[in-house]
């Protein structure tokens, strides 16, 4: 009987510890496992949302000369609402990096709003939430590879409450030929 409650009490506090990890990953942005899927790893098998999303993910060229292209990538909240967590990259649409992530974005100014991540084959390739606190919009500057020509998005995941989330918030894809930037319509 006493082995019994030690037994059970052990298992408990691994469960406790094993979703105090999680909600630590997910309070302070996304975790780098997620970087392919931009899927939230809120619940097993939780669909998104299936509404239109209340977001909107814009970006628009800030800087673009013979050397260097920047652009300004804004996500932001539609007719009042908020968001709680968020996740984006760029990802590419050429040839064989087609559906990489492109690029880096620049440091965060607030980092109590944001963070950068390093997904897989980048560095600071993707921005995600710091704390889950309501947010109406967050801004982040975005360079695109130094080498790349070709189509590209952004794409965002944005988390309104813990259940409630879309995936695949995506922008107009963008076109970059000897640094020259295009805005080269829908995907």
């Amino acid at each position: 009987m006493f082995r019994l409650s030690i037994l059970n009490y052990s298992v408990s506090v691994l469960l406790l510890l094993d979703k105090t990890a999680k909600i630590q990953s997910l309070v302070y942005g996304t975790p780098v496992e997620n970087c392919r899927s931009m899927i939230p790893q809120h619940d097993y098998n939780l669909p998104q949302w299936m509404d239109p999303p209340p977001y909107n993910l814009s970006a628009s060229v800030i800087l673009s000369n013979t050397t260097t292209t920047q652009f300004n990538v804004t996500l932001f909240a539609k007719h009042g609402a908020t968001f709680k967590g968020f996740f984006i990259q760029a990802r590419s649409l050429t040839g064989d990096r087609a559906d990489a992530i492109l690029g880096s974005f620049d440091p965060v100014e607030d980092s109590r709003i944001a963070h950068l991540i390093n997904c897989p084959d980048g560095a600071n390739n993707a921005a995600t939430h710091n704390l889950n606190s309501p947010k109406r919009f967050v801004t982040f500057v975005w360079n695109p590879p130094a080498d790349f020509e070709g189509k590209f998005y952004f794409v965002a995941t944005v988390v309104a409450e813990y259940k409630k989330f879309w995936i695949g918030i995506e922008t107009p894809a963008f076109s970059i030929k000897e640094h020259q930037t295009e805005y080269a319509g829908h995907i």
